[in-house]
């Protein structure tokens, strides 16, 4: 109250201060106020004095760290570590840093407010119990690093460009076997949390270079597969291992090749590739991604392309069932990839567009002679066109316009299907199905075609 006053007095004009405080636009055009603009992750606002108001009711989940000098006890006490306690990704903890003894008022207001499920220590805990905490997960880290023949003090000690190769080494290790792969995250993950949750104390200081090393491994585990090489999320990391030596771009190792236009794929040539490489775990497991991508691209477009999926699955439980080595493994892919690319074409070589292609795999049946084949195809695209006519905007929501789909499809399908190789009751069956597949398929893309 009576600020704009009092401040005159200091030749201070609060008016655009408190403007500031209320609006302010945005980077996206909106206006928005102070308020807001702290809970924005990418605002350059890091850092505010509060007295009252933001202490105990301001939900920030992105809210690291609070920092107490003023007394506060009970449930306004509970409520202020609230503000640092809120879990956001990349976040799984707040700090809380004391200046004036308000540790003695917390264990009070845990024993007060706490669910009685938990104890003060589950609930918070100090630098010196994080830093034991630490050092244990640290030793499990490296522990099972070690059963692998991966010597994090080796990868330390050693010369720039020979850090990147005992990395990749060590992922290539890692990935080599799934359930090492998911506990060798899972300990990473632990490491790192407690690292960050230790910070800034000093005593992090001495485990700096093995968690950043283990850090960097798990990352380039993350990233094998992915869709993009960009190793921006880890190249930080990487400067500090490797004595800021590194350039922007220098950790993509040239030899992984990425197989983003299968359709392009040389099987021989890929083939004699993977001969070649000493990272075929890494190259196995980029493979498995691409083609998982691959085919549930294909699979929205044919629910009847599932298979792929199914033999992609089987394919590598062969492979971690002990069955296959990495070879073998590498070799099914292959076949899986050059076989994904004939279905890509098969389209083409029926003569139908991919929606009837999806319609034909439905009606056909196995055994069929050409003439039968040529009968099926023209029933597909007939009954295509006849539907687009019938799936107008929301058919599905009434009981008129659900019938009369269910009505073209019978009137196409009885009398036009071969009747010497389809029965009333296959008919009947595959109506069905192609009644579920109109009803299940995303309406807005089959409604804009209506709409042309």
């Amino acid at each position: 109250q009576n600020e704009i006053t009092d401040m005159e007095e200091f030749d201070i004009d609060v008016k655009p201060i408190r403007e500031r405080i209320l609006r302010k636009t945005s980077k996206d055009g909106r206006v928005i106020s102070l308020e807001d603009e702290f809970k924005e992750t990418d605002s350059n606002l890091r850092i505010v004095f509060v007295c009252a108001m933001w202490m105990t009711g301001f939900d920030v989940p992105n809210l690291s760290t609070l920092y107490l000098d003023k007394p506060l006890k009970n449930h306004t006490l509970m409520q202020a570590i609230a503000r640092a306690n809120r879990v956001a990704p990349g976040k799984k903890n707040g700090l809380i840093v004391d200046y004036i003894g308000v540790f003695k008022n917390i264990e009070k207001a845990l024993a007060i407010y706490a669910s009685s499920a938990n104890s003060g220590d589950a609930i918070i805990r100090s630098k010196d119990e994080l830093l034991v905490l630490l050092k244990n997960v640290l030793q499990k880290g490296k522990e099972f690093l070690q059963s692998e023949n991966i010597d994090i003090g080796k990868i330390l000690s050693t010369p720039a460009e020979e850090k990147l190769l005992l990395i990749e080494h060590a992922v290539n290790t890692i990935v080599g076997d799934q359930e090492k792969k998911k506990k060798f995250l899972n300990l990473a993950e632990d490491i790192d949390s407690t690292y960050r949750s230790l910070l800034p104390d000093p005593s992090a200081d001495d485990y700096y270079e093995e968690v950043i090393a283990i850090r960097i491994i798990a990352s380039r585990i993350r990233d094998v597969g992915m869709a993009s090489m960009d190793v921006s999320r880890v190249k930080k990391d990487l400067e500090d291992l490797l004595d800021r030596s590194i350039h922007a771009g220098e950790y993509v190792i040239t030899q992984n090749k990425r197989l983003c236009d299968l359709s392009a794929l040389d099987a021989d040539a890929l083939h004699a590739f993977f001969a070649k490489l000493d990272n075929k775990n890494i190259q196995a497991e980029s493979l498995t991604a691409e083609l998982k991508d691959k085919i549930k691209e294909m699979v929205r477009q044919n629910r009847k392309r599932v298979r792929f999926m199914e033999r992609l699955d089987s394919i590598l439980k062969e492979y971690n069932s002990g069955a296959h080595d990495i070879d073998q493994l590498l070799n099914d892919l292959m076949k899986l990839s050059k076989d994904l690319t004939e279905e890509e074409g098969r389209a083409v070589k029926e003569g139908l567009a991919e929606d009837e292609l999806e319609i034909f795999d439905l009606l056909s049946k196995d055994k069929l002679n050409p003439d039968d084949m040529a009968e099926v195809r023209l029933v597909a695209k007939d009954l295509l066109e006849k539907l687009k006519e019938k799936l107008v905007p929301n058919w599905r929501d009434f009981d008129p316009l659900r019938a009369g789909v269910k009505t073209t499809i019978s009137e196409v399908l009885y009398p036009k299907l071969p009747s010497s190789v389809y029965t009333v009751q296959e008919c009947k069956d595959i109506g069905l199905e192609v009644y579920n597949l109109m009803y299940d398929k995303n309406a807005n893309a089959i409604n804009a075609e209506v709409r042309y």
